[in-house]
């Protein structure tokens, strides 16, 4: 009690905070979906012109099983081996 006013002194509860949020935004999802139902409207999509989008990568070409060879072969050559 504080001795001064004679009112017990207020207390803080987490849980009764936390519970006022949760029913406040269910309450406001609950709204939205009755809205949604009652005044349904087309979806409305865009479309970006090709100008705009990012170049498509190629694919890599596939080598034939000589080219492959004789790029490993290469390879090989370029670094000494130890031993």
């Amino acid at each position: 009690m504080d001795p001064k006013s004679g009112k017990p002194l207020p207390l803080f509860n987490p849980l009764a905070i936390w519970t006022e949020i949760a029913l406040k935004s269910g309450t406001a999802m609950l709204e939205a979906a009755q809205a949604a139902v009652t005044r349904p409207q087309a979806t409305k999509v865009a479309v970006l012109p090709d100008a705009g989008a990012p170049p498509r990568k190629s694919a890599p070409t596939k080598l034939s099983k000589s080219a492959r060879k004789a790029r490993k072969n290469a390879s090989s050559r370029a670094r000494p081996r130890g031993r």
